[in-house]
């Protein structure tokens, strides 16, 4: 069901309440001029445990008491306001509801299933577990209000008139009609009511079904997005490989071909022309020079752009910033290493390291802080990143651990993993000459 339609039955709801509301009031008026045409007060004033109040200022009452109830629902229902003036208006319409059940002398407490309706309507988007608490402890409250709040109860203790003793000074034909009319109103307001607690009760189940039907949905192209990010993963690296593997083809390959026909042309001059193989050996001198050239060229393709123009420390920082801009983790870097002078080779892998590290801790941890800090000993560089994540006791190395593990081996390196707490990593490799 359509919350619009819940709308519109508590639009319903609404107007037959004040059909119901002014019907009474009109009752007591019309009914008490009857008894003054025909002569019948003084029956009426000795059937009646106290002289009753003006017919008149009884129906003005119930029509002002309702319009005033009426604007405090529009207002409440159609307007945000803070949780402390809500429960405000919450508490006058209450209040209201009571003023109306006295305006019309106790004789109808349909009034208060309209609060209920009201309520009903107007917090529908509780949370789920403050839903349950809130209905339960509503529902009970208005349960009771609906049932001890009935003329017969409480008529012993508030010296009200009762509608019946009026509509006994009428015909038999006129008061069986009334009789009727006021049956029926109130029986299509209570099973308006009903309707409308099944109504909300299939609104919710479908909105819930809706919701978890999107939620499935979002992790359908969750996973699927997992599974093209992967893909396009493996086909970068494939690219990677290919282009890699031409660089080294155009450059180690062509340069060493160059050196093995030169020494090739070596050997046979040595014994035969000395002076003309020193000359081939000065060219393969050359060729070897140019082509470590070229080779050093490619691998510093290969090096992160952010080391191109920074410092190892300054590249860091920038990097682990604009994760931390994207993704709004906390990232602490305590740079202890100073002015190490590392080799260029040490710092792609420890940049690619860290890296690494950060986006495991990210993905699969879903950490929310990391602390990264930098150290050393007489003999070795130590580097120690701790998340708050998902603690992880057996750890399976999957490609990412198998590559910094296979990185670190160029520096004689070493990695250790500790899932208890959060994830550990703690990485050292030798300090050069040491």
């Amino acid at each position: 069901m359509k919350f619009k339609y819940l709308v519109t039955m508590r639009h319903f709801v609404i107007a037959l309440n004040f059909i119901i509301v002014s019907f009474i009031g009109a009752q007591f008026l019309l009914v008490t001029q009857y008894i003054l045409n025909h002569q019948l007060s003084s029956e009426l004033l000795t059937t009646l445990a106290q002289v009753p109040d003006s017919p008149l200022t009884l129906f003005s009452e119930c029509i002002i008491s309702y319009g005033l109830l009426v604007l405090v629902m529009y207002i409440h229902y159609h307007y945000n306001f803070s949780t402390q003036n809500t429960l405000l208006l919450l508490v006058l319409e209450f209040i209201l509801a009571f003023v109306i059940f006295f305006a019309v002398r106790m004789n109808y407490n349909g009034i208060f299933l309209l609060i209920f309706i009201d309520l009903l309507l107007t917090y529908r988007n509780l949370p789920t577990i403050q839903s349950y608490w809130f209905w339960g402890i509503s529902g009970t409250i208005f349960l009771l209000l609906f049932s001890f709040s009935n003329y017969s109860l409480l008529g012993v203790f508030f010296k009200m008139p009762s509608l019946n003793t009026y509509l006994d000074f009428l015909p038999t034909q006129s008061r069986s009609l009334l009789v009727f009319f006021n049956n029926f109103l109130v029986s299509l307001n209570l099973i308006t009511f009903i309707s409308i607690c099944l109504g909300y009760v299939i609104y919710i189940l479908n909105r819930t079904h809706t919701v978890q039907s999107k939620l499935h949905s979002m992790q359908k192209a969750n996973d699927e997005l997992k599974s093209y990010a992967a893909i396009s993963e493996k086909i970068a690296q494939d690219h990677e490989r290919k282009r890699i593997a031409r660089d080294i083809h155009d450059t180690v390959g062509h340069t060493l071909t160059g050196v093995a026909a030169g020494i090739d042309a070596v050997m046979v001059l040595i014994d035969i022309n000395p002076e003309a193989a020193k000359t081939q050996l000065q060219k393969i001198s050359t060729a070897v020079k140019q082509g470590i050239k070229e080779v050093r060229q490619v691998l510093n393709q290969m090096r992160p752009d952010a080391l191109k123009s920074y410092t190892l420390e300054s590249a860091l920082s920038k990097m682990l910033k604009e994760y931390s801009d994207i993704s709004h983790i906390k990232i602490e870097l305590n740079y202890g290493w100073g002015n190490a002078n590392f080799q260029k080779t040490t710092e792609n892998i420890i940049f690619r390291v860290i890296e690494e590290t950060v986006t495991n801790s990210l993905r699969h941890g879903h950490a929310t802080k990391i602390w990264i800090k930098c150290t050393s000993n007489n003999s070795s560089y130590i580097l120690s990143m701790h998340n708050n994540g998902k603690s992880e006791t057996h750890i399976k190395p999957g490609y990412g651990i198998t590559q910094m593990r296979e990185r670190l081996t160029i520096i004689n390196g070493t990695v250790e993993f500790d899932g208890k707490k959060g994830f550990t990593t703690v990485v050292k490799f030798p300090k050069v000459g040491v």
